[in-house]
């Protein structure tokens, strides 16, 4: 009962202070109380998990103390959501996605999809697109949604679709493709990327949560995203050091765009907080 009514006292809280962060007043407000240790240590009871962390094993460890809520993305829930995304029809911000990869389509023929779930992407995209029977569609993901996606695939005779455990695999890559995931991975892109032998051309990111374009220096944000039955730890990029360290990696930043269907409030920080999510689309600089 208690537990149940603590939940319930941390998201009725964190909703309220989100509503009134999104007010110049309310903003201005909280940062001052924020500045306060003494209010800052009460606030920070008063939301719970709906904090900052300092990694993402520390957020686990947080949440955990709520036996009512999960930790993690292999819940069932999770599971059945991205099965059911496989028959449904592109999401409006997959038509950027969707813009850049179409005049790529036809001569595509390995693609990485990073946090790609049972292959969801690949089933939307592919009923505009009608991408090449040549084509290796790699999907990247946690055993239990491989597992979900190559049991999915094998019913619809997809063998274009395969899944796979290792990262090293998008190496030589077309494009590399992290949609609606990056802020599920704590260890940044430009270091995975580092590790390949040939890093992918080109780089699509789409649905990731980023700290408002007015951010300035501040550092990239661990909390976490609240679904309910299942909570799992989030980074919140800052848009210009992801675009550097990615510049940094050898890539060119060609486009990006909001994506209003989706956001991650943090309600002790509205003035780092964006409304919306974010995508972008890289291409690999030739070498000199």
């Amino acid at each position: 009962m208690l537990a149940a009514m603590r939940l319930f006292q941390i998201r009725l809280f964190a909703k309220l202070l989100e509503l009134w962060g999104r007010t110049a007043p309310g903003c201005a407000a909280i940062r001052k109380l924020r500045g306060n240790r003494y209010a800052n240590l009460f606030l920070r009871f008063l939301v719970g998990y709906r904090r900052t962390f300092g990694s993402f094993a520390e957020a686990e460890r947080y949440v955990a103390r709520f036996a009512r809520v999960l930790v993690g993305h292999e819940h069932p829930d999770n599971i059945a959501y991205h099965s059911g995304l496989a028959d449904s029809r592109l999401r409006e911000s997959d038509y950027p996605v969707l813009f850049y990869l179409a005049p790529l389509a036809p001569d595509l023929r390995r693609v990485l999809d990073l946090g790609g779930n049972v292959g969801n992407l690949f089933y939307a995209l592919q009923t505009e697109l009608r991408f090449p029977e040549p084509l290796e569609w790699l999907v990247y993901d946690l055993p239990m949604m491989r597992s979900s996606g190559a049991e999915l695939a094998r019913k619809r005779n997809e063998p274009r679709l395969q899944f796979t455990e290792e990262l090293t695999r998008a190496s030589g890559c077309d494009l590399l493709i992290a949609s609606g995931c990056l802020h599920y991975f704590e260890r940044p892109l430009a270091e995975m990327l580092a590790t390949l032998e040939a890093p992918p051309r080109r780089l699509l990111i789409n649905r990731t949560p980023c700290l408002r374009e007015d951010a300035g220096g501040s550092e990239d944000l661990i909390t976490v995203q609240d679904n309910d039955t299942y909570i799992v730890p989030s980074k919140v990029h800052n848009v210009r050091k992801l675009v550097e360290s990615l510049a940094a990696a050898g890539y060119t930043l060609r486009a990006s765009w909001p994506v209003y269907e989706r956001h991650l409030w943090i309600p002790l920080y509205p003035d780092l907080s964006s409304k919306h999510y974010r995508g972008f689309y890289f291409v690999r600089r030739d070498p000199e």
